[in-house]
């Protein structure tokens, strides 16, 4: 999955999490207000019914004919009350939607936070070089892998590279892959310039100190033999004398260039004789000593 590929789908978590969140919080404010109507309309009608109790009770020693007028009058005043007030719909399944909404932006959330810690765990770790890679083919493969060399042995070598090569994409940690290409582009099919290039793409990695100094080896006997670019040889395995000095590699490039090895630092204090160090007269330079008499 390359970078584009994850941008889009992190671009596209982070606009559904926003479009969930607006759709929670929009079924949660309807809930709440359909719950409040039902209690303000049972407020208002007990209100008014104590009064119309108080005012048939004062009205009760008129006359018959003001009592059934007044009794006609009460009944209209409280028939509003008496008249069943509609009920709001049922919250519950609009609770539930609207908590439905907020679950999708929780868990868009956290895949989102999932590929970005990911994203910054790898970075880390090619920054400092401690992603660990398979450098040697594994004692047991992928089935996906044994495909891939089972072409190999069929010779259909062009098919093999493109099995590894998807494998590759989907293990990138798995670099004897690669190099396993490197071999097949440079004995199979006669291409050490493609060969070359997948070893440099592979020197990228973050190898292991001994491991990269060995594929370095090899990329400088392709351009030293079959490309005949001795000066690109020769820069490899300065560079690998330079930046991995204790390595085997390192031996086996100094013997290359005809650069002896080091003579340990206790070797060298020994040869050193009194006359050059000038131990017979601290007050003389080092290297001089006293006359002779």
């Amino acid at each position: 999955m390359n970078t584009l590929v994850k941008g889009v789908i992190a671009l596209l978590l982070l606009l559904g999490s926003i479009y969930c969140l607006q759709r929670f919080r929009a079924g949660y404010a309807s809930v709440e207000l359909s719950r409040g109507v039902p209690v303000e309309m049972e407020a208002s009608v007990a209100t008014v019914a104590p009064n119309v109790t108080e005012a048939t009770n004062d009205a009760a020693p008129q006359t018959a004919t003001s009592a059934e007028s007044l009794g006609t009058n009460a009944a209209a005043v409280t028939s509003p009350a008496l008249t069943p007030v509609a009920k709001a719909p049922e919250a519950k399944p609009a609770q539930s939607k609207s908590f439905g909404w907020l679950g999708g932006f929780v868990g868009m959330m956290l895949v989102l936070a999932g590929l970005v810690a990911w994203e910054v765990a790898q970075w880390f770790s090619r920054r400092t070089g401690s992603v660990v890679f398979s450098e040697d083919a594994p004692s047991q493969n992928d089935p996906e892998y044994d495909a891939a060399e089972a072409e190999w042995a069929k010779g259909n070598h062009l098919d093999a590279i493109a099995l590894m090569r998807e494998y590759l994409k989907r293990n990138p940690r798995e670099q004897y892959v690669a190099i396993r290409i490197a071999e097949i582009y440079e004995k199979d099919l006669s291409n050490p310039l493609a060969a070359t290039l997948e070893l440099e793409e592979v020197l990228t990695q973050g190898l292991s100190r001994e491991k990269w100094g060995w594929t370095a080896i090899h990329l400088a006997n392709l351009y030293s033999g079959s490309m005949n670019q001795p000066a690109k040889a020769m820069a490899i395995l300065e560079r690998i004398i330079a930046e991995y000095p204790e390595t085997g590699a390192a031996k086996k490039a100094r013997s290359r260039l005809g650069i002896p090895e080091e003579t340990a630092p206790a070797e060298e204090a020994a040869a050193e004789t009194p006359q050059e160090t000038g131990a017979d007269n601290p007050n003389l330079p080092r290297g001089f000593s006293s006359k002779k008499r």
